[in-house]
């Protein structure tokens, strides 16, 4: 994998001058951020949108800490509902006013900016513009602890990016290729002699990205988040998924994958190297050890993690470490599973 550390400085400045232009540059182009479904947009008509659609979603555990993530107060004081994309003045000024103990912005703002930027990395063209809100912009999984892991991963997996759009400028590479170089790479990136391993049991004490890469172990769960969090900071939409009782039985176990979107497969399942023991495709299910008959008997539910609370309903994502929890929406996928693992 030391292919993947060679760096362009080119392409890194290519980057980060995505969304730097000045205000007055935004207004003269009509068409910055380009979407596969939907009409593109300026750049600072999808920023107005991505904040909106965030606080629209906030999760119960982040309403009360809508300050602190970074959102400007036209959000928090009930005038949000008027706002839309044509009210990109509005939110401008508004988030030029936000100080956030001392700072500028909270997180929302560089996931704001940082998300947007991905869709200049060519894997990320055919991403419809619902997924990407809900899978690549969102900042959360579960109920982890909320952190500026984006612009970490971000800078990080530069090397990985910069040697991926070496080849042929990424044009031909597969989604499934980005996601199985990133679960080589992803796992020494922090420290080469002391790679990022599997340790059960560690739900909830370690679990969100930072606090797995700074302990340098997780369990089923943490090692998930963390590689949906980097697959997030590729532009590549993901979402944790898994079970809260084999064959509907607690004593049995429960176990935490993910699930990554992509334009000819839909959701796959994929899961990560540490806890899989290698790297797996996404094309073939039978590569993983859970999927099985024996595990998908027609007892065992499965549910994947979402954000949008009116696609949600009334499913949530059960956490096997805290079962009277219901505030994370979910979505039921038992049945599909049922049908690819049996």
């Amino acid at each position: 994998m030391r292919v993947f550390m060679r760096k362009s400085i080119l392409f890194l400045q290519t980057m980060l001058s995505v969304g730097s232009s000045s205000k007055s540059d935004m207004k003269v182009s009509s068409c910055e951020v380009h979407w596969s479904n939907m009409p593109c947009q300026t750049r600072s008509d999808a920023e107005a949108e991505c904040y909106k659609y965030l606080y629209d979603n906030l999760m119960v555990y982040d309403e009360v800490n809508a300050g602190s993530l970074g959102f400007p107060s036209i959000y928090r004081n009930g005038a949000r509902d008027s706002i839309n994309a044509s009210d990109e003045d509005v939110v401008t000024r508004e988030l030029a006013a936000v100080e956030t103990d001392g700072l500028e912005y909270g997180i929302v703002q560089p996931t704001v900016n940082l998300s947007l930027n991905t869709k200049e990395y060519p894997w990320n063209e055919h991403v419809p513009k619902e997924i990407f809100m809900e899978y690549v912009l969102n900042f959360a999984n579960v109920n982890e602890a909320r952190n500026n892991w984006r612009q970490l991963l971000t800078d990080v997996l530069d090397p990985l990016v910069t040697s991926l759009v070496e080849i042929d400028g990424g044009k031909d590479l597969t989604v499934e290729e980005v996601v199985m170089a990133l679960n080589s790479f992803l796992w020494d990136a922090f420290d080469s002699e002391n790679p990022i391993r599997f340790e059960s049991g560690q739900t909830p004490l370690i679990f969100d990205s930072m606090s797995v890469i700074s302990f340098g172990y997780a369990s089923c769960t943490g090692l998930s988040i963390l590689f949906v969090d980097a697959l997030r900071a590729l532009g590549i939409p993901a979402r944790i998924a898994g079970t809260p009782a084999w064959n509907g039985d607690p004593e049995n176990g429960n176990h935490t994958w993910l699930e990554v979107y992509t334009e000819d497969l839909g959701w796959r399942i994929t899961e990560s190297a540490p806890a899989a023991g290698s790297v797996n495709s996404l094309s073939d299910p039978s590569e993983y050890w859970f999927c099985n008959p024996e595990k998908f008997d027609g007892n065992t539910k499965v549910y994947a993690a979402r954000l949008d609370k009116n696609l949600s309903g009334e499913t949530y994502f059960p956490l096997a470490w805290d079962v009277n929890n219901h505030g994370v929406p979910g979505e039921d996928v038992s049945e599909r599973m049922t049908n690819i693992c049996s």
